[in-house]
Order: structure tokens, then sequence, then C-alpha cells
């Protein structure tokens, strides 16, 4: 019969050898305390610190979304407006109400008495601009 060795003796019985040297551990009773770090903080910054950048790159989004969909609004009421010139780049022009439809003219609202909905530039994009 074979003899017991105490738990703190590292034994393999498979190859009847002393394996202590082996292992990433100490493994007798006067050895180092192997304690398990605490990630739970190391977690919260973590999940703080992503949370804080996700909220930012999200209001970014927002902002911009917010900015296409008004450029993209601003750009279909005056390309749907009537004209009977070809806009230049850059150039300032005032969109108004008509008595049936919206145009676009080159005439500044104080200069008389129509309903002025807004002044745009056309860009080298072809977008319209609200100035």
């Amino acid at each position: 019969m074979k003899e017991k060795k105490s738990d703190s003796i590292v034994w393999n019985e498979n190859h009847e050898t002393y394996f202590a040297k082996l292992l990433p551990y100490a493994s007798s009773p006067n050895g180092p305390i192997i304690e398990v770090p605490n990630v739970d903080s190391f977690k919260k910054k973590g999940i703080d610190k992503v949370s804080k950048q996700f909220q930012a790159e999200l209001t970014d989004l927002q902002k911009k979304i917010k900015s296409f969909v008004s450029e993209a609004a601003d750009t279909q009421k005056v390309y749907s407006a009537d004209f009977k010139f070809e806009p230049v780049v850059g150039e300032l022009y005032f969109l108004y109400q008509g008595e049936k439809n919206t145009f676009l003219s080159l005439i500044e609202p104080n200069q008389w008495k129509k309903k002025y909905l807004g002044s745009f530039r056309l860009n080298g994009e072809y977008k319209w601009e609200r100035i």
C-alpha cells in the first residue's frame, strides 16, 4: 500500500514525482498568498469611459443628421421653387411665397412686400445653404 502524502506536498501519482517547481503559483503553506485582483473597479472605469465616448459620438451623429436633414430640405425647397434664370455658384438668392408656388429671386426682401421665406446660397456641390 502506498503511503499517502500530506496536502502540502505536490506529488504526481501518475509519474511518481514532485512537480511543485512546475506550478505558476506557490504550493507550500509558507508561500505568498494568492490574491485574486478586484476587477470590478476596472470594469466600472472602463464602462464609464466608453459610455461617455459613445454618448459623445452619438451626440455628434445626431447633430450631423439634423444638419443633413435641414440641408436636404432646404435644397429640395429651393430646387422645387420657380425661377427663370440659372443660379450662379456663390451668389445670394431669396426665396419667396408666390400666389401659387414659391419662387427664387435676386431682389432683396426689403425692396418689396412679398412673403419672404429665406436667403440661400448655391455652393460648389450644387446644394443650397440657408444664410
